[in-house]
């Protein structure tokens, strides 16, 4: 199951006011009772309500909406996520044994967590830590909502707004709106997207009620910004694009709110508008480092690596220690040379061909001009393409040194210089089959190319000899050992490769 990992510790409930002054001593059998004394308190509100002269007074709908506040957290108690199951001697008073008592069965779960099982809610428990909850009776539906409802009711019988703007009222609010946000992480949990969207936005359209000065724009931001990962989760992108466009307004993880903005446009295959949003949004907060990153992702999924390389080195020069934005642009100059290595093969061999049907037709002066010709310029083409080959490779294997300069010990580095050197290798072995022998009478040519692959193999060996140093067990790198010295001819070192795979089954 998805894990939402918040950090709203400002938001995180405190025990209500209702539990707090009895803690000791609780049962699981008090649950039931709790929420049968819910059940009787709202059934008297309901009444209240219903008697024209006390549904006039505001302290009627005041009491309402306390009424259905506590009724919302009868079962919670004050648990919070994160807080401690067990009673320990670290935490004698807050825990979830002391606070709800001993649960009338422990059982495990598909996740892997411990369910403390209650009469009226089940607490999901790992590492004797809460994570999360399912009430399973509770006194009523939606008791927040009535609860809100209740307070406006009251703001409306007092037009001058005293009522609106007192402490206890504020106060009131706060509880609510943190009971929504902690229902918004906990059904994010149990993965009710949708409702938890819902109990996001419900904790932010209580914006219309005087703050409690601790409430900050920050923690509406929160809110916001998880209430769009829930609707995200969801796939409801218009209430998704909403969220996550208030969470920006209110400066809160702009960087990965505009992330889940592009994610959106681009599983919608607006790729466009996907680019658009990110490289404006990295113009006007070039600070955010996951905005950089995501215009690079973008550029080198589409493979457009020339403008991946501009962002690549924007990033290198300002975090020069995050070096796997090095890594990034070692591999797509690995990827480009690799494109390069087929056309420029593709391109040989298409000489050839042209050159062969040049010879066939050495009677027909005109047409073996024109194929002679036409072999020449592919074989001028596959040229330029052999020096572009040798020039990303050494951009390849002069950014993975320079990985290697500020870590010698970085695995992927030698990793990726030992795959280079064996497809320098391979390009040798290629290219010395394509020597027509008429063109290598004495054996001269070929036999450099099998010095060169010869070099390239020796070089791929000991770069990975390097990767296995720092990972003994790699069967990726013992296989490529293997392969390698089974190429150069010493198959009692790749016998012994062979026995060391075969070990680690």
């Amino acid at each position: 199951m998805k894990r939402l990992i918040l950090t709203l510790s400002a938001f995180a409930l405190a025990a209500s006011t209702t539990f707090a002054q009895n803690i000791s001593g609780a049962s699981a059998a008090d649950l039931q009772k709790n929420i049968n004394d819910a059940k009787a308190k709202i059934a008297k509100s309901d009444a209240d309500i219903q008697n024209p002269k006390n549904a006039a007074k505001i302290a009627t709908w005041e009491n309402r909406a306390k009424v259905f506040t506590d009724a919302a957290s009868v079962n919670i108690k004050g648990v919070y996520a994160g807080m401690e199951a067990a009673k320990s001697q670290k935490n004698m008073f807050n825990n979830l044994e002391i606070l709800v008592g001993s649960p009338t069965e422990k059982k495990s779960a598909d996740d892997g967590s411990t369910i403390w099982v209650y009469p009226t809610i089940n607490f999901y428990v790992q590492n004797n830590q809460v994570q999360y909850w399912e009430e399973t009776v509770t006194p009523d539906p939606a008791p927040l909502d009535k609860a809100v409802e209740a307070y406006r009711k009251a703001c409306d019988l007092d037009p001058k707004g005293a009522f609106k703007s007192k402490k206890s009222t504020m106060d009131g609010i706060k509880a609510i709106k943190q009971i929504y946000t902690n229902n918004g992480i906990n059904k994010y949990q149990l993965q009710k997207y949708d409702d938890a969207a819902a109990d996001f936005e419900k904790a932010l359209a209580l914006a219309d009620f005087p703050k409690d000065p601790k409430d900050t724009a920050q923690i509406d931001g929160m809110i916001a910004y998880y209430g769009g990962l829930s609707a995200f989760q969801a796939k409801n992108y218009n209430k998704a694009r909403t969220l996550f466009n208030s969470s920006i307004s209110l400066n809160y993880e702009v960087g990965r709110s505009h992330h889940h903005l592009f994610l959106m446009k681009m599983e919608e295959g607006k790729k466009d508008e996907a680019l658009k949003i990110i490289q404006e949004a990295y113009e006007k907060y070039p600070q955010e480092e996951s905005l950089l990153y995501d215009v690079i992702n973008y550029y080198t999924s589409e493979r457009e690596f020339d403008k991946a390389e501009t962002y690549l080195n924007k990033a290198i020069e300002k975090y020069p220690e995050n070096l796997s934005v090095l890594g990034v642009k070692g591999s797509i100059y690995v990827e480009d040379y690799n494109k390069i290595k087929t056309n420029y093969l593709q391109a040989r061999n298409d000489a050839d061909s042209l050159k062969k049907l040049a010879f066939r037709n050495r009677n027909n002066q005109k047409e073996n001009d024109r194929l002679t010709a036409a072999s020449q310029a592919k074989l001028d083409e596959a040229n330029a393409m052999r020096a572009r080959f040798d020039t990303q490779v050494k951009k390849a294997e002069d950014t993975y040194n320079e990985i290697l300069k500020k870590d010698p010990k970085y695995f992927d580095a030698f990793f990726a210089l030992g795959i280079i050197n064996y497809d320098k290798s391979d390009l040798a072995k290629q290219e010395a089959s394509l020597i027509p022998p008429s063109e290598d009478k004495d054996g001269s040519k070929a036999a450099a190319k099998q010095a060169e692959q010869k070099a390239a193999c020796k070089k791929s060996i000991e770069q990975f000899e390097k990767a296995l140093e720092l990972q003994p067990n790699n069967r990726d790198v013992l296989s490529n050992l293997r392969m390698l010295h089974v190429q150069m001819g010493e198959y009692e070192k790749a016998r012994e490769l062979k026995a060391k795979i075969d070990a680690l089954n």
